[in-house]
């Protein structure tokens, strides 16, 4: 049926047959563009495949056969539509308008009459916002199968995050299509238990004790609790969860469950233990995706009580957490609000009683062959919203080393009044480290450690200085590459530059990026590197900095003095340095590498008192600094 004329036919016939069966059969597939409807108001039997029907009427109807339906609507003034037999399996779109679908099978998807939300290379299906978000009071009962297609082609064997759309508790017997693993010592499939954390995080080497393994098929998932799970093969493959090595093709998860979609919001399972000490170790929920639905956290109908606003979800190819709050991700920007359909996240309470409930209209509309997760092609998984560009005012930072070629990132925005120079639960996300790769985070004077981190506006460009020490870690040491970049409406009167305190050296970011390489000989580095915002002071035109000669940390304490030497366009050349009477105590060239800071070495400046410190640059230009020693 490839035109209006046939669609207009066929819909004339059924008019007139209201409660005549209609066939589809075998190999035969109808074409409905989506400018056209066709309902029918009788049986319904399809062995084939379908572009789009609407189940209407107020008598009650069968759906029998086994077939593809892209978009089911459901559209009754009464009476109930009933899959009594077959398989219908929806590639796209069902939209509960009005009325109850009820699948026949109510304790297995074995059972006769099976609804499948079907997932492949090309999208996974959707049930739409219906009743809370005022469109449609339809409801679907009885068990559904729930498709989740994973692309891991020549992918390693890794940790995955699940979510299963359902509103009661779940055996994980109920979940098919790939091998888990029951035995001690090599268990694959687990859950978060938040009253266990114990506050291992990142890169300690060791699991959280928060995650607890499943042990037997016949336990049970509470409710809207997400899950890890380590793929290594698909439920006919053989061998130890632990296994190493690359994937053999792609894998479809299923599950079965009665869905949430009786049309109201859904209250999250959250909880908030009191007992550590450490306030870091408590409030930590792995959560599922409570719908067959992408749903947007960003949407302001979602309630939070005592509820950070950062989400968190695991990347299996970077191996670390992505994080998304206020506008932006990390480790990129392109990392989104949106939580696929099947995928699990972790948030963080923040005190006693939270509470967490998502409506029906936090629901949001796919686009087929986005990719899995909002983030680079690497992850293959179709059937997501298109990220959007959030713009603002601020510096991301990515590196890369040892044990994984994909960068680790954090950010820090200076565009928010509200912010402060702390945690802001509404605003910054929390690092939760990295397990694979060189790794990096935002330090504050408590300690905390961020991903993301909102701090107020810069009010004097130009002159405020800002500083933000920096946390670097690593699997295994080596050469290691640290980036850092403006983004969104970045004032360019405000200078940004990287303080290497081991090397005593300072650069400048020119062209809105800077790149430094180093040799990273530590497994976690703590202040060494500083992210230092108008520390170097830019010329007129914000385009180079000025000739300035500044000492760093005056007066000293020994005979080691710290430069900052910038000028627009010329090269420090040489160096003296005289005391109080004029008498020469010790010269000097610089190194040619060093950027703009650049440390002397003075042994004839022994004695405490006054110095002068003379640079002479390659042009011809000089200046001088006083220094007192102590």
């Amino acid at each position: 049926m490839k035109n209006k004329s046939m669609v207009a036919l066929l819909l004339g016939f059924i008019s007139m047959a209201a409660q005549a069966q209609f066939y589809i059969p075998d190999g035969t597939r109808i074409f409905v563009t989506a400018a056209d409807e066709l309902t029918t108001t009788g049986d319904l039997e399809n062995s084939g495949s379908i572009d789009r029907i609407t189940l209407g009427g107020a008598a009650a109807q069968s759906i029998m056969g086994t077939g593809d339906i892209t978009h089911l609507k459901l559209d009754k003034s009464s009476g109930t539509a009933t899959i009594t037999g077959g398989i219908q399996r929806v590639t796209g779109t069902l939209t509960l308008t009005a009325g109850t679908l009820a699948v026949g099978g109510t304790t297995s998807p074995y059972t006769a009459g099976r609804l499948t939300l079907a997932s492949t290379s090309s999208g996974t299906a959707r049930v739409p916002p219906h009743t809370d978000a005022g469109s449609g009071t339809g409801t679907v009962t009885g068990h559904v199968i729930v498709e989740r297609y994973f692309s891991v082609d020549g992918r390693s064997k890794q940790w995955r995050g699940f979510g299963f759309p359902f509103g009661a508790d779940m055996e994980v017997s109920a979940v098919g299509g790939i091998a888990i693993d029951f035995n001690s010592g090599t268990r694959s499939m687990m859950y978060y238990n938040e009253q266990s954390d114990n506050g291992s995080y990142g890169n300690s080497g060791t699991r959280n004790a928060g995650y607890q393994s499943f042990t037997a098929a016949s336990e049970a998932l509470t409710a809207g609790k997400g899950a890890m799970a380590w793929i290594y093969g698909n439920a006919s493959t053989a061998g130890p969860a632990n296994g190493t090595g690359n994937m053999s093709g792609s894998v479809t998860v299923t599950s079965f469950g009665v869905l949430n979609e009786n049309g109201t919001a859904v209250s999250m399972p959250v909880t908030y233990n009191s007992t550590p000490v450490d306030p870091n170790h408590r409030g930590w929920n792995l959560l599922s995706n409570p719908f067959a639905s992408s749903i947007d956290w960003s949407s302001g109908t979602i309630t939070k009580t005592n509820i950070n606003n950062a989400i968190y979800r695991w990347d299996p190819a970077a191996a670390n957490w992505t994080s998304w709050s206020a506008g932006t991700g990390t480790p990129d920007a392109s990392i989104t609000a949106i939580i696929e359909s099947g995928n699990s996240f972790f948030v963080k309470a923040n005190a006693a009683s939270p509470a967490l409930t998502i409506p029906q209209s936090a629901k949001t509309e796919t686009a087929a062959g986005f990719v899995h997760f909002g983030r680079a092609p690497r992850l293959n998984m179709p059937g997501e919203r298109t990220p959007a560009t959030y713009k603002f005012a601020g510096i991301r930072l990515l590196v890369k080393g040892q044990g994984n070629p994909l960068p680790d990132g954090a950010y820090v925005d200076v565009s928010r009044p509200q912010a402060t120079s702390g945690f802001d639960g509404p605003l910054d996300a929390e690092s939760m480290g990295r397990s694979s790769g060189a790794g990096i985070a935002v330090k504050d004077e408590s300690g905390n450690a961020y991903a993301i981190q909102f701090d107020r506006p810069i009010l004097e460009a130009g002159t405020e200085k800002r500083y933000y020490p920096l946390r670097l870690t690593t699997p295994v040491p080596g050469s290691t590459t640290l980036t850092l970049q403006t983004e969104g409406d970045w004032n360019p009167s405000n200078s940004v530059a990287l303080l290497d305190k081991k090397e005593g050296k300072t650069y400048l970011m020119k062209g809105g990026q800077l790149e430094y390489s180093f040799t990273l000989n530590e497994l976690k580095s703590e202040g060494r590197f500083v992210l230092a915002i108008n520390h170097v002071t830019l010329s007129a035109d914000g385009q180079f900095p000025a000739f300035e000669v500044k000492a760093l940390g005056n007066p000293v304490t020994s005979s080691v003095i710290d430069l900052l030497i910038s000028h627009p366009s010329a090269t420090a050349k040489n160096w003296r340095v005289v005391d109080a009477v004029g008498r020469e105590v010790g010269n000097g060239s610089f190194q040619a590498d060093a950027g703009l800071q650049h440390r002397l070495t003075v042994p004839g400046m022994r004695s405490s008192g006054a110095y002068v410190v003379q640079v002479e640059m390659d042009n011809g230009e000089a200046q001088q600094v006083r220094i007192l020693k102590n």
